[in-house]
């Protein structure tokens, strides 16, 4: 449940309003005005879920710019489609999203299901979403993300789910050897059925269980924003604990599994033009997306690699003290992964797989225990 203040004209706060409240379970309207200054002083008093804007209004009153880029609470703006400076505006205030005119009924939903603040706080029974994540390709972020998965589950003997988000290019699947017949392409085709879902969940092993990325990658597209909103839900309700593993960049998708997670993992190697990507990268989170300093974790990968950089220059590069530190395992990791298995189990008295435990140990010890997965068992599919 989540409260929405509405800046727009009359006709369209009350077409805003309207559909809002077919339901009335998930959001309420607390507030509606036509004068952007008048609904910033109730904004600025009542902290809504989300401020749902109109860019019409915005053009109007520029002066406004500099106050919405630090509100407390996230924006969503509304405007007409194919106009540039709509978009120039909407990255002025650090606006959350933006619809269009033409097809906001239709994402609408979605996207507040995403960005908007809830009046209680998360049931802490459900499952924590980890997010894997890098600006730069080839710095081992689907490797860690499959350690990271193997380890919790060893560690906390509760499932965990681990997906591939990367829907063009993902490589979770063959990392693991497996070749599922359902992806998550088919789960959301298939209008995110949760027995599809269900079945979709290979299980690789003891409590770990995997959703694939598309076989295909032009079938990337069809996993649409709504439908993976849903799917993250539904596993958080069934899962301890779910790792994603995203694409780079900020596509849709990718904002999405970064909006859901509770921790973000961004992933770093000790050169040059990486860490100048991941430094934009902290920036975006941070400021843009306004994420809370706990959640955006920095992880060093290949750490003791002769690049020339120590880790006191990256601490003052990139801004932060806290930095998860992954020593570099020359190509055991690719030799793991050629054979299916994952590095923590072939190699476990390794110093890259104790460090990956040490960091799986360190998230999960950081809040109390979730509530045990209500997994179901419908047509999994077992390597065991």
């Amino acid at each position: 449940m989540f409260s929405v203040y509405l800046a727009a004209n009359p006709a369209l706060a009350k077409e805003w309003s309207a559909h809002l409240e077919r339901r009335p379970d998930t959001a309420m309207v607390v507030g509606s005005h036509n004068a952007l200054g008048k609904a910033l002083a109730h904004c600025a008093r009542d902290l809504p879920g989300v401020l749902m804007l109109d860019d019409d209004l915005l053009a109007e009153s520029p002066e406004y710019l500099d106050t919405l880029s630090v509100t407390a609470y996230p924006i969503l703006l509304v405007a007409h489609s194919n106009d540039p400076a709509a978009t120039h505006r909407a990255l002025k205030i650090k606006a959350k999203d933006i619809l269009t005119r033409d097809n906001w009924h239709e994402e609408l939903w979605a996207v507040l299901d995403r960005i908007a603040v809830p009046l209680y706080p998360r049931d802490k029974k459900g499952g924590r979403i980890i997010a894997v994540f890098s600006p730069k390709g080839g710095v081992g972020k689907t490797t860690l993300a499959v350690n990271l998965a193997v380890s919790i589950a060893d560690r906390r003997h509760e499932p965990v789910a681990l997906v591939d988000l990367d829907l063009s290019f993902g490589d979770v699947a063959p990392m693991l050897a497996i070749n599922p017949s359902l992806t998550i392409h088919d789960v959301s085709q298939s209008g995110v059925d949760p027995a599809t879902l269900d079945q979709a969940m290979t299980h690789l092993q003891p409590n770990v269980f995997v959703l694939a990325g598309p076989k295909a990658p032009e079938q990337a597209e069809d996993v649409t924003p709504a439908s993976l909103v849903k799917i993250i839900e539904i596993l958080r309700e069934n899962y301890a604990y779910i790792v994603l593993d995203l694409a780079p960049g900020y596509q849709e998708t990718n904002v999405i599994g970064l909006d859901l997670s509770d921790i973000v993992l961004t992933l770093c190697t000790p050169d040059v033009v990486a860490m100048r990507t991941v430094g934009q990268a902290l920036s975006v989170l941070r400021e843009d997306f306004r994420y809370p300093s706990e959640k955006t974790r920095l992880v060093l990968n290949r750490t003791g690699s002769r690049t020339g950089i120590e880790k006191s220059d990256i601490t003052t590069i990139l801004k932060t003290s806290q930095i998860y530190e992954l020593p570099s395992a020359g190509t055991a990791p690719v030799r793991a992964a050629n054979q299916g298995i994952a590095f923590v189990r072939q190699e476990p008295s390794s110093p890259l797989a104790r460090a990956i435990v040490s960091l799986a140990t360190d998230l999960t010890d950081e809040h109390p225990k979730p509530g045990k997965g209500r997994i179901t068992r419908r047509g999994r599919r077992s390597r065991d």
